[in-house]
């Protein structure tokens, strides 16, 4: 008999001790962890070509939900080092020129073409020493013309010299990186020198009677400034995409509007005076694109880069472009 009343009371004291810990164990169970940021490595050089790009890394123009951009910095090394970050896998976006984003795109790694940003066909000039004797296009014949081989610059000499009649042969073009052509200039061991901002800028700051021969303007290509990424991540996170896309168009947005005061803080990290990197803004065009100008463009500068044997195989510019990501 007393056996039966115990068993009532057992189980109710079964019972109370599964319940205090079942709510024992909900209270101490840890918070649901929020969801991590995507990072987006970002790579650029000090250089004011891509100001855009750590102007909006600056000022906090990247931020978006859901996103953090992640600087690589490149110091003052070649445009082809965003190529090589992207192409190595260091980096998931990065801004270049016209020549290593056609060399990352014909790369083993599947890149796509996000946008251009900046260019524009006064980008590049021809300018002389003082007493080089060149004023019109025939003058070059049997001059010393400076100019980075396998550069844009060259493809525009080249556009520039057809253009007006003139076998590139019937030039001595002279091989320099472009970093060394003020020097040349000053040194006379070249007549004159073809480069692109600031250089052409510079020199005529710097080389006492320099004067600008031409600027290679009017040849149907605008050498665009671009935004390349990884395939693989920009169709994981489109988002990341977006948001650099994002603030790229108000860095250009702000380089238009006050190219003075952009011209300042880009002097800031690249060390050239800020009077210089101002005229470059001015000299050059600004505007987020992907449009066909800027495809001929590429095209035009990767038939030359062929031909010269820079680029084994010439890559489908428009099949790697994604023109979506330009949309808000």
């Amino acid at each position: 008999m007393r056996e039966r009343k115990r068993k009532p009371l057992v189980l109710l004291q079964i019972l109370s001790a599964l319940l205090l810990l079942f709510l024992t164990g909900c209270e101490s169970s840890p918070p649901q962890q929020k969801a991590e940021n995507t990072v987006c490595r970002l790579a650029y050089t000090a250089k004011g070509y891509y100001a855009p790009q750590f102007l909006a890394s600056r000022k906090g123009w990247f931020e978006a939900k859901g996103v953090t951009v992640q600087d690589v910095p490149l110091g003052m090394s070649a445009g082809v080092a965003g190529a090589e970050a992207l192409v190595s896998g260091s980096a998931d976006v990065a801004v270049m020129g016209d020549v290593p984003a056609l060399i990352a795109l014909a790369s083993n790694r599947d890149c796509v073409l996000v946008a251009a940003y900046g260019g524009g066909e006064k980008m590049h000039s021809i300018i002389a020493s003082e007493k080089a004797g060149i004023t019109k296009p025939a003058d070059l014949v049997g001059k010393r013309l400076g100019v980075q081989f396998g550069s844009s610059t060259h493809g525009a000499v080249y556009l520039y010299l057809e253009h007006n009649g003139i076998a590139p042969a019937s030039v001595k073009l002279v091989n320099m990186p472009q970093k060394d052509l003020i020097e040349g200039l000053q040194s006379n061991s070249i007549d004159a020198l073809a480069a692109s901002e600031p250089t052409p800028t510079l020199a005529l700051k710097k080389v006492p009677g320099a004067y600008e021969v031409a600027v290679l303007s009017g040849l149907g290509n605008d050498y665009p400034l671009l935004l390349v990424a990884s395939k693989a991540f920009a169709e994981a996170h489109p988002e990341a995409i977006r948001a650099i896309v994002a603030g790229t168009r108000k860095a250009v947005d702000w380089i238009n509007a006050d190219p003075d005061a952009a011209g300042a803080a880009t002097a800031a990290v690249t060390g050239a005076p800020a009077s210089v990197e101002a005229d470059m803004f001015r000299k050059m065009d600004w505007k987020v694109r992907l449009d066909d100008q800027t495809l001929d463009s590429l095209n035009k500068t990767a038939a030359f880069l062929h031909s010269i044997g820079k680029l084994k195989q010439i890559p489908d510019v428009k099949a790697h472009s994604r023109p979506d990501f330009l949309q808000p």
